[in-house]
């Protein structure tokens, strides 16, 4: 080693390497006691990184004296969050909501919020389903968006003009006699599940009302990845939605009476549809049925027993590449400070 660093940290391999003689990782303790000892005039320690009291991985995890959540009311979610603690990362919710600490809002993001409030204008009435009168009010507020680049922006924002053309033609066609009641509808209820009592709060992007009175949730989508078939079968966001219809969250829409759950459905308005479903000028739809089963109940349970009992581990996947935490993560190489 040719830095004091380096040496600190071969010793202190060498202590925790089995391979070696007894002999030998006694020596290199001996070592790092001696460098640990040295100090200069003033008593300043000369290598305060071979004492161990500056090694990671050294105290046991501690535990907050005030707990996350108070046991005796309900567990706070949003649909969003159900999905991350059940089914993606627990830790990366936590750091993400909890903490605060995620990324500021990317170019990206604010493209999504563009597009849903200009479709809530076009559901509500206050725009007309003019293309060219979207993309005027698009032009007023795109130069807000922060780009790397300006051949970026002009991409993105044909991009936005592609997925609002689709969602017009999604908006006007005849979709089994489904009528809009609702855009950007907020709603808030409380569920019991297992053990445990879930106050789910979020906004549904829009209501509709099919043929047979029931109500029916759209949730628009403008990201680049679209879950599969099978994953929208049981997709949590959707589900919870249905579950709320359930509970009363759209009874407002339906003149005070509470309509069915006829299903929910994820429009991904950058994905044109297959060609079978109309084309690239429609968007991909995909549809989820009205809900079978107790599985929502169990990830509910499974999500509010994460929070109340604090287990936030990590779990890597797909979602790590798009993860702000990957250096503080254990789960990742860069963020495995821990000597094991």
């Amino acid at each position: 080693p040719l830095s004091v660093a380096a040496l600190v940290a071969e010793l202190r391999a060498t202590t925790v390497d089995p391979r070696v003689s007894d002999a030998l990782r006694e020596a290199a303790v001996r070592r790092l006691a001696r460098l640990a000892a040295l100090a200069d005039e003033d008593g300043r320690p000369l290598v305060p990184s071979a004492h161990p009291y500056r090694w990671w991985g050294m105290y046991e995890p501690t535990h907050s004296k005030v707990p996350l959540r108070d046991r005796d009311q309900p567990v706070v979610l949003s649909g969003s969050a159900l999905d991350q603690l059940a089914n993606t990362c627990a830790l990366q919710w936590f750091l993400g909501r909890e903490v605060k600490a995620d990324a500021p809002a990317t170019a990206a993001q604010g493209f999504g919020n563009v597009v849903h409030v200009l479709a809530d204008e076009v559901a509500s009435g206050h725009t007309p389903a003019d293309l060219d009168v979207l993309m005027e009010r698009l032009d007023s507020v795109w130069n807000a968006l922060a780009f790397d680049a300006p051949w970026k922006s002009a991409q993105e924002k044909e991009n936005a003009r592609v997925a609002l053309e689709r969602f017009l033609k999604w908006h006007v066609m005849d979709r089994t006699g489904r009528t809009p009641v609702a855009s950007e509808h907020d709603f808030d209820v409380t569920l019991d599940s297992g053990d445990y009592q879930v106050r789910i709060r979020g906004q549904m992007d829009r209501v509709e009302a099919d043929g047979e009175g029931r109500a029916y949730v759209v949730d628009f989508k403008t990201g680049k990845q679209a879950p599969s078939s099978k994953e929208v079968e049981r997709h949590p966001q959707l589900a919870v939605y249905q579950l709320a219809v359930r509970e009363g969250a759209v009874d407002e829409a339906f003149d005070g009476t509470r309509p069915e759950p006829g299903g929910a459905e994820l429009v991904q308005l950058r994905q044109g549809a297959a060609k079978r479903d109309g084309g690239e000028t429609l968007p991909k739809v995909q549809a989820q049925e009205p809900l079978e089963g107790e599985w929502v109940g169990d990830l509910l349970a499974t999500a509010a027993g994460k929070v109340l009992d604090e287990r936030f581990t990590p779990t890597a996947g797909q979602h790590c590449a798009h993860c702000a935490f990957r250096a503080s993560c254990s789960a990742r190489p860069e963020g495995r400070h821990v000597v094991e």
